[in-house]
This record gives C-alpha cells, structure tokens and sequence, in this order.
C-alpha cells in the first residue's frame, strides 16, 4: 500500500501539566490558599531546519509551526483550596493533540561536524497566560476587574524535544531473495556506451553492435540500514546479433559500486514550497527567528562569518558505500561467449526468444560502519529521503566491460555502463510477547521487564474527526456502574485534579 505522505498526518498527543502550590511566609500559621485564572494555554509543535557547510556557509528554514488553544471559551480558575498544607503542588493535566504532516523529514544531524546541533529537529512548546487572584475573590467578578487591578503573567514551559522517525513495514509476503526481505524490482536498462580505460586507441565497438545487447536488472526495492549485503541479478540476451556477431562479442567482467549521494541547499526553490507546504516567507527567517536557533546564527547575522561562495547555493557530497578493500569487481566464469546458445552436446540449437537469457548473480557487500571523515563528519548511510534542505539519494552503478573481436582481428572492448536508483529505509523493530521468566509481579500488577518494539503512529483521520473531536467507537457497552465498597473511603474530587496526598 502507498501512501501519499504530502497528503497525510499522524497524531501527536500528550498532556500539558499544570501545578499550583502554596505560598508560605514567616509570621503566618497557615498557608493561604492560591488561586489563579488561566486565560489561555498554548502548545505549539514546530519544525525546523539548519544547514552549516563551509562553501554555502548557514541558511534557516522552518519547516512547521502548528498551534493550538486549550483553553476554550472562558477562563479557567485554578486553586487548591483544601491542599494549602500539602507538601506537594496540586496538578492537572490538560490533554492535547496535533495533527503532524506526513510528509516532515526525519530528526537528523547534517552539515560541518563542528556544528553537531545543525539538521532537522522538532520541539513542543507550551504557554500559559494566567492571573493571580486574591482568596475569597469569585473568578466572574475577577474575568471583569482583571484588566484593572491584577497583572497578567505568562509562563513558558521548557523545550520538550520531539523526535521524528520514519519506519517502512516488512512485506508480508516472502521475498524471492534470500538474503534480502524486501521483493525484487526490475529494471528495463538503457546501457550507455563509454571507451574502456584499458583501450587507448580511438576505435571501439560499432554502435549498432552495442545497441542489440538488451540489459535487464533486478535489485530489492527497498534496502534497510541493517543489511550489509544486496542483491544483483543481471540478465542478458543478444537474440539481434547473427551468428558471427554472437561469436566475436564477449562479456569478461562487471563492475558494481554503491553511491550515497548528499545534497545541501542553502534556499528553497518555489517547487520545494509548493510540495513540502513550508511556511511562507514572513513566517521564515530573518523576519521570524527559529524558536531555538544555532549558535552560530549570530555570526553570520553580525558579519563576523561569511560564506565562502556568496553566489552558490547548493553543495554536494558523494560517496562509496563499499569497503576500501572491495574493488566490486566481478570476473564472469568460460571465455566470456555469453551470447551463442549451445546445447550441451556442443550442436546449436534454436531456442525460444524468453530461454536465451543470460543469468549473472552477485551478492554486492556493503560497509557495516563507515571508514573515512571529511568536513560533514563519517561518511555514515543514512535513509533516502527528500527534505526542503537537505536530501539523501542512492545509487548503484553497474558497468559491463564487452571485448569485440574486429575481422581484420583486431581486438576493442567497452563499457556498457548504467545506474539504477535505490531506496534505503529503516525498519520497524517487531513487537516481542515477553516471557513467563522475563516478567516481574509487583502486587498485583504484572510488569515486563522489557519488551523492545517500535509502534508506528496511526493516521490522525482514524483517531479524530475533521473538526478535533476524538471518535467514539460506540459499538463498545460501557461497564455497569458499581458503588464504592464502602461509604468512608469516598472523597471528592476533580477528575483532572490529582494530590498524591489524597490518594
């Protein structure tokens, strides 16, 4: 199943907690009772991305800024009337949910390694607004007077990080492969010719010749990040090439290599706002900071750093995923006559046009941990994905050497070199039933000791309406009310409001 990710959100839901404590002051018995009227309380989900290199130098983008008003209508008084004593503040937790895009690239760090803060990070931020009242006073007559005689305060809740993380499903069917558990993809080549290294004179095989080699490959649609091997499966077939062209053409070798491919941006085109949906202009820096901008921010602001090429304003860095010592070599077994089909008694044959193929194999090793540093830190693999800033692709660059034996005997080869695009993914962890041995019993509740899984967030249309409101999956009987066993343990309480006192 495909899912349009520019057109779908998941939620993001938590609660926002809210305390409220005594005042105790030196020559008074009693703590006196605090009271206080919320006029609003905000959380607000916001996205942003940063990218540091040293030829673009810094560039800022916010990706999202999503806001929402828990307070509803009028005000809301706070007290803990009957709590004045306790040790502990009264709290409430005031619930919450936000739509998040599907389409917000994943928490990474990217850029120069000296700015190990640089790349795409999300926080929540909450705001409360909100007036201290005098005991006794009613919280109608004070909605009225506060504007004359009490003084309104805000407070900001600290940074709460959020971390986004993208998981692709495991197919449920098998794959065809066993070393890889994504399906194989195939791909209909159109090989481009290019002299061999080796030849160093200016004759090569005749184009006609090269254009009857039909080249089909076939590697996993998607790679995960844990797999250190792919697999490669070539088939070729020369059914247009006669007699004396199948004996004089060979296929002596094939070399693979993996490519990641790293690209910084420092603006954002007006495509890349249409199909990421990024706030406008007057939402993104300068003329509205980031909420929790890098350090060197300043600098570039003040002119104490300047970018190394003002006109330029995209940087590329690109990289093997193999080994030093793999050469992704692969030499092919007989003298390289792929293309003549004999029987095994030597005789030609004529065989249908689908069993001329020519089958190569090969397990293509990638590096488990990376092996060098430059200026953005190891070359590590990373994900494929596409972000207004910064996006990673992957390629796999297969060339096929073809030596051609001329009739006047002489002997040129080429290459027939192709690319194909690859999509690495991370996967979800499956979740793990504990067992009998791995749980602990504490009183009556049964608690595993550990249990790792990754859940992947539902879509918000299957856990909210169009309008905010939670669905209500009425089909479920409520439970038969019971009254409390016994009269004297009863107390009386908000539901929102917890003490732990009380309980």
């Amino acid at each position: 199943m495909l899912i349009d990710l520019a057109r779908s959100a998941f939620s993001l839901a938590g609660h926002v907690s809210i305390s409220l404590s005594s005042l105790s002051f030196m020559f008074q018995r009693r703590r006196s009772t605090t009271r206080a009227l919320m006029q609003s309380l905000t959380v607000t989900f916001e996205g942003q991305s940063e990218i540091i290199t040293p030829d673009i130098g810094y560039a800022p983008l916010r990706l999202c800024s999503i806001t929402r008003e828990l307070v509803n209508g009028q005000p809301v008084e706070l007290s803990n009337e009957g709590h004045e004593d306790s040790n502990k503040p009264c709290s409430w937790n005031v619930i919450f949910d936000i739509p998040v895009p599907g389409w917000l690239p994943t928490t990474s760090t990217y850029g120069d390694h000296c700015a190990v803060e640089a790349g795409t990070c999300y926080a929540l931020y909450a705001t409360a607004t909100f007036i201290y009242l005098e005991d006794g006073s009613s919280s109608i007559f004070s909605s009225f007077c506060s504007p004359f005689g009490y003084r309104t305060h805000t407070i900001n809740a600290p940074r709460c990080p959020i971390t986004l993380a993208r998981f692709v499903g495991v197919p449920s069917s098998p794959s065809s492969s066993s070393i890889s558990v994504f399906p194989m993809a195939l791909f209909i080549v159109d090989a481009q010719s290019g002299q061999d290294d080796s030849e160093t004179g200016t004759t090569g095989i005749p184009p006609e010749i090269l254009k009857k080699i039909q080249v089909v490959a076939s590697i996993p649609n998607a790679v995960t990040l844990d797999e250190t091997t792919v697999p490669l499966i070539l088939r070729l077939q020369g059914n247009e090439l006669d007699g004396s062209e199948q004996e004089r053409l060979r296929i002596t070798d094939f070399t693979v290599d993996v490519e990641q491919i790293e690209t910084y941006r420092s603006t954002t085109s007006l495509d890349c706002v249409a199909r990421f949906m990024v706030p406008p202009r007057t939402q993104q820096p300068p003329s509205l900071p980031l909420r929790n901008a890098h350090s060197v921010q300043t600098l570039y602001e003040v002119g104490l750093l300047m970018n190394s090429y003002s006109s330029k304003s995209t940087s590329t860095r690109s990289f093997s995923l193999f080994d030093p010592s793999n050469s992704g070599k692969y030499i092919i077994s007989g003298d390289g006559r792929v293309f003549m089909h004999n029987s095994p008694e030597g005789d030609a044959t004529i065989r249908p046009p689908s069993e001329n193929w020519y089958v190569l194999e090969a397990n293509v090793p990638l590096a488990p941990e990376p092996h060098q540093l430059d200026w953005a830190g190891p070359r590590s693999r990373r994900i494929s994905e596409n972000s207004p800033l910064f996006s990673v692709c992957h390629m796999m660059h297969i060339a096929l050497r073809c030596v051609y034996e001329q009739p006047d005997g002489g002997v040129v080869s080429e290459r027939l070199h192709f690319s194909l695009p690859m999509q690495h993914v991370r996967v979800s962890i499956p979740r793990i039933n504990p067992s009998a041995g791995d749980r602990t019993i504490v009183g009556a509740t049964e608690l595993p000791k550990c249990a790792p899984y990754s859940q992947s967030l539902p879509a918000y249309s299957q856990l909210f309406h169009s309008n905010g409101e939670r669905k209500i999956d009425y089909s479920t009987p409520l439970p038969l009310y019971e009254p409390p066993p016994s009269a004297s343990s009863s107390s009386s309480f908000t539901l929102d409001h917890s003490d732990d006192d009380q309980k």
